[in-house]
């Protein structure tokens, strides 16, 4: 599925740049997905978030990665 109209970057290569080991900063500026217009930035963060398992830090109630209880 096309994640970033303006870029015409899909779920699948955000995941492909992602699972290289790329850092996210590198998988945006090599896809440019979320650089545009923005639509797409929180898709994007939750694409690069699943990467990462979930996240065990305290703060973020709302947050996708946050781990279940």
């Amino acid at each position: 599925m096309i994640v970033c109209s303006c870029h015409a970057v899909s779920d699948q290569a955000l995941r492909a740049a992602a699972a290289s080991g790329a850092s996210r900063d590198d998988v945006v500026a090599a896809t440019g997905a979320g650089t545009d217009c923005g639509c797409c930035r929180d898709e994007v963060e939750n694409i690069l978030a699943e990467r990462s398992g979930p996240c065990r830090a305290d703060p973020c109630q709302s947050c996708p990665r946050r781990a279940a209880a």
